[in-house]
């Protein structure tokens, strides 16, 4: 199992408008054998309904990376 922190939430722009955020974090596997970090980007829509919620910030970014990791989409 990998425990995920949230390190920083960065609005992106794009021109000057608000194009989404990205998500920071740090992970390690609870034996501390392997590590994980980088960013998450998130639209709008997506960050707008957990942007106070840190367990669902976590979710996010865990469904993100284990799309990411096994090349399936994630919507």
């Amino acid at each position: 199992m990998f425990i995920i922190e949230i390190t920083s939430v960065n609005i992106a722009y794009s021109k000057g408008v608000v194009s989404g955020v990205n998500v920071n974090f740090f992970a390690t596997h609870e034996h501390q054998t392997i590590n994980l970090n980088g960013y998450i980007p998130l639209t709008f829509e997506e960050y707008t309904p957990i942007a106070n919620d840190i367990v669902g910030l976590q979710q996010k970014v865990r469904e993100k990376v284990v799309a990411g990791l096994t090349e399936t989409e994630v919507e």
